[in-house]
């Protein structure tokens, strides 16, 4: 089988790690045909890691994994075959709204007595749009004792001030995900729904309706996935003909549970999506 990996995490997502040319001298070690660095609203890892890529013999699909707003909650779109150049198009909005989020959030915080700025925020943040994660890393380091006992630090400090009812929540504004998806078919990019059974599943009917307003893949295999969704997600992407994608999402230290290699498909998913191209990519 010449084995892919659909949707990797690098250091050019806020919450990545390695760098990409790291990510591909494993794949290549783990016997990998292909692979796609997904990064969240980033495309910074692009053209740079085709060219590496294709040094020690493998195949990359361009992809990015986009943030938007589906029913009221977060829902993540992989976009593939996204040209770096219309990537910056394509997320400008999404990045605006994570800046002015991360704004209010850090002005929250500055009034409830944390030691914080934007411009720090920014700065370790930097490629990528900034995220939670990176505001909560930095009140670690300068806050301790705001963390002693936690187990999950990250997680809980999020729960706990940044959800409704929080002292540091600030109400998201999203980009819808018919919108994002009308972008990418317009770039001659090919959306796909990424995970839809982590968080709040996505059931069939949404799967209809998001068919219906241009989807042209969903994710059946990933670490989130058990084998009931796996085997669910599976028929709903042959009953509505999408393609059927995989991958670890993996992200590094940040998920030490996932690891490259631990999820795969055969490169016959890729020749679907190019299928689906609706014109030439990078």
């Amino acid at each position: 089988m010449r084995k892919v990996d659909l949707h990797i995490h690098s250091k050019f997502s806020s919450d990545g790690e390695l760098p990409p040319e790291k990510i591909a001298d494993e794949l290549k070690r783990l016997d990998y045909y292909a692979f796609s660095i997904t990064d969240h609203d980033s495309m910074g890892a692009y053209p740079e890691i085709v060219k590496y890529a294709q040094k020690i013999g493998l195949e990359v699909v361009p992809g990015v994994e986009i943030t938007t707003g589906y029913r009221g909650r977060e829902t993540h779109l992989l976009g593939y075959f996204l040209s770096p150049q219309d990537g910056r198009e394509v997320l400008s909005p999404i990045v605006k709204s994570r800046l002015e989020l991360t704004r209010k959030r850090i002005e929250k915080l500055q009034k409830l007595g944390y030691d914080i700025n934007f411009e720090e925020v920014i700065e370790k943040s930097t490629p990528a749009p900034p995220t939670a994660p990176i505001i909560i890393e930095l009140l670690m380091e300068r806050h301790p004792e705001k963390f002693s006992g936690m187990q999950d630090p990250i997680r809980e400090f999020y729960r706990a001030h940044f959800l409704p009812g929080g002292p540091a929540y600030v109400e998201r504004v999203y980009v819808p995900i018919e919108k994002m998806i009308e972008k990418l078919l317009e770039k001659g990019a090919v959306p796909v729904l990424a995970h839809p059974g982590a968080y709040t599943p996505i059931e069939e009917e949404d799967i209809a309706y998001l068919k219906k307003a241009g989807l042209q893949g969903i994710e059946v295999k990933n670490t989130y996935h058990n084998k009931a969704q796996e085997e669910f997600y599976g028929k709903m992407a042959e009953k509505y003909s999408l393609a059927p994608t995989c991958g670890t999402d993996f992200h590094g230290k940040r998920k030490p549970s996932v690891h490259l290699g631990d999820v795969f498909c055969g490169y016959e998913v890729v020749e679907e999506l190019k299928s689906r191209r609706n014109r030439n990519g990078i």
